[in-house]
């Protein structure tokens, strides 16, 4: 390469660079001089496809660490006007070392949100706006409430997702799934393991409307999840199970219990009900192909049966002793 090519490439280098700092330096000067919420409301509108409103007062410090405290901040989607937000956070914290950054250019960060509240919903592109947020493809519908507490230290922004620590507490209530034939998944899962013919699809007049409880620990970027609740009409589901922020996969071992009032009403055979009721088999929900797969956990009914095993073999060892103690 030329010796005026890498001039001119060094000329366009320190004039991005100077332009950089006079952009934040114009953010830090007006910060102080005026409103800040304002200039992120405006700033966020122009650049995403999301206005950021915050209706309270904003805390904001440079040095040595960069922190941002907020109260009332509410994301709507740009292009509705009308639209309240759907996405409200009680009380927002940031902090990031300004000089760790500057003198080391590593990334250390805290992130505290107390009380967020979503309302996830189908958008005009047949997906909801929460997955058009995260770029994901869960596809529930819901009103989801919770907290968040994380910290992250990496060498690099790219780095940063792996190294995720912290907390997650999430409910959610008035959920549907956009397939909306979560009982007819279970019962299909349960078929491919006992070589059944698949089950015939819920009638829309069954409810599967649900309500979720989880929470759990933050570790690496990973959500471990070992208490999860799901309340449906007449049916109960529990499990643990994981899901990694850097792909958002989700990797999940649970179990269902139908009340007696399922059987008649998703025409299941006696055999099929015991399935989900006396001895509930285990089932894996993962998302490998982008959507929520349902197939048998073959690892944990595989535990199951071995452990049941070994109790029904404790037994008979038992009830052998108890009997040769009795005739001596």
């Amino acid at each position: 390469m030329n010796t005026s090519v890498m001039k001119m490439l060094g000329k366009a280098l320190f004039v991005l660079t100077s332009f950089f700092f006079l952009c934040v330096l114009l953010f830090i000067v007006s910060s102080k001089l005026f409103s800040v919420r304002p200039i992120i409301s405006w700033a966020s509108k122009t650049f995403t496809e999301y206005e950021i409103l915050i209706h309270e007062e904003v805390s904001i410090n440079y040095f040595p660490y960069l922190e941002f405290d907020a109260k009332n901040v509410v994301l709507k989607e740009s292009d509705r006007v009308t639209s309240d937000g759907f996405i409200k956070i009680n009380h927002l914290e940031f902090q990031i070392n300004t000089k760790k950054l500057i003198t080391q250019q590593s990334v250390t960060i805290k992130i505290s949100i107390d009380g967020f509240d979503v309302v996830s919903k189908l958008n005009d592109v047949h997906s909801t706006n929460l997955d058009t947020l995260l770029s994901t493809n869960f596809d529930i519908e819901g009103h989801i409430v919770g907290s968040l507490e994380i910290g992250a230290s990496a060498e690099s922004w790219s780095e940063l997702n792996e190294n995720i620590n912290g907390t997650l507490e999430l409910s959610v209530d008035n959920g549907l799934w956009k397939d909306d034939d979560i009982f007819y998944m279970l019962r299909r899962a349960r078929a491919i393991y006992k070589r059944d013919e698949d089950p015939e699809y819920t009638e829309k007049t069954v409810k599967q409307e649900f309500n979720i409880q989880a929470s759990g620990n933050i570790i690496d970027g990973i959500f471990v999840n070992d208490n999860f609740k799901m309340k449906m009409p007449y049916s109960n589901i529990t499990g643990s199970g994981t899901i990694n922020f850097s792909s958002m996969s989700v990797d999940y071992s649970i179990q269902a219990i139908f009340d007696d009032e399922l059987k008649s009403a998703l025409k299941m055979t006696h055999e099929e009900f015991l399935d989900f009721n006396e001895k509930p088999l285990p089932i894996r929900v993962t998302n490998q192909s982008g959507k929520l797969e349902f197939r048998p956990d073959i690892e944990n009914i595989f535990r199951n049966d071995v452990e049941d095993a070994l109790l029904e073999q404790e037994e008979r060892l038992k009830e052998s002793i108890r009997k040769s103690l009795t005739y001596q």
